[in-house]
């Protein structure tokens, strides 16, 4: 697991990695974007789910924990903005904070994989064996996955700060990169949900293809919207999640075979450019909330109706209507 900010540091080698006044100073921008956009969405759903709903579902469960994790990134951010700062030097010694700050930040990238890859799990399981899935799932179940998650994440994340060695750092920025170790595991980390994640919603999508083809024009449009919304899902993990695993295998290549400065520094940007398109997906999960969740929809167009009519559109959903969805919170 490697911080974006971590290849700021100058290697072993003095192959300077400083980041020029014209990237320090977009990064800023982006991670203020990201920080005040993911605090209005995250800050909107989690009242919604928490203090609006009326009842719990799987959905609501998953969503829940995925704003949570998306509080730990919001909260590691300002770790982040010290870091380009002036008073941040790689050479000063770390605290407690910035250790768990850094933690958090890592935490909110593979927390978010796991719980979208469950979401998609939890859907092909209702789809694929709808009977047996009674037995098994509910919000109980999804709360002892949603625990068993944090616990796994959170565990696997102690593990690189167990590994450091000597001149290595897991605070952000400072120090030497770390090794290939904490590297291979990230890689770990994210190949795992991507095969589980591709092939359930690979499964569900053609299940629905298939009786998107087959169903009157009515029901059509409600499997068609089920399956922008599977489709949506996968393509937010590929988005925000491949590119940083890309330079992450990328860095860990530059390590192995030993490269020349100028591609050590590409890669460096490479990371530090795909870090901040990861951290962008505690704002597209938040969008993505109105229109995964049936019931966040439904309390949105309650919440809206006592605004004047020119501000907003309503689409009315299914269940909005009376009309009770087959596809469940899909």
């Amino acid at each position: 697991m490697v911080s974006a900010t971590a290849a700021t540091a100058n290697n072993s080698d003095g192959c300077s990695m400083e980041r020029g006044v014209l990237s320090q100073v977009a990064t800023s921008v982006s991670i203020y974007l990201i920080l005040v956009l993911g605090l209005l969405l995250n800050g909107l759903a989690l009242w919604v789910f928490c203090c609006r709903l009326r009842r719990w579902t799987e959905t609501r469960v998953y969503m829940v924990n995925l704003v949570a994790a998306d509080g730990l990134l919001l909260l590691s951010l300002p770790g982040v903005l010290h870091t380009l700062g002036p008073t941040s030097a790689s050479g000063t010694q770390e605290g407690a904070l910035c250790r768990v700050l850094q933690s958090f930040y890592y935490i909110n990238t593979y927390m978010s994989m796991w719980l979208l890859t469950a979401i998609a799990a939890d859907r092909y399981a209702a789809l694929r064996f709808p009977l047996r899935a009674r037995a098994w799932r509910g919000p109980r179940q999804a709360a002892l996955t949603c625990a068993a998650l944090w616990l796994l994440v959170i565990g696997a994340v102690a593990l690189p700060a167990a590994w450091l060695r000597p001149g290595e750092s897991f605070c952000f920025g400072r120090g030497r990169t770390r090794g290939p170790r904490a590297l291979l595991l990230s890689l770990v980390l994210f190949v795992l949900p991507l095969l589980i994640l591709s092939f359930c919603s690979a499964q569900v999508l053609r299940c629905l293809l298939r009786e998107w083809t087959r169903a009157p024009p009515q029901a059509a449009a409600q499997v068609l919207k089920a399956l922008c919304v599977v489709a949506a899902n996968l393509a937010t993990f590929v988005l925000c999640f491949l590119p940083l695993h890309v330079a992450l295998l990328a860095k860990l290549m530059a390590q192995w075979t030993d490269a020349d400065c100028p591609t050590v520094q590409k890669v460096a940007t490479f990371v530090q450019v795909s870090s901040r398109i990861a951290n962008a997906n505690c704002c597209l999960d938040a969008i993505c909330y109105y229109f995964v969740a049936t019931e966040f929809q439904e309390e949105f167009q309650g919440l809206s109706s006592s605004l004047p009519h020119h501000c907003y559109k309503t689409q009315i959903g299914p269940r909005a209507a009376g009309h009770p969805s087959p596809h469940g919170d899909i």
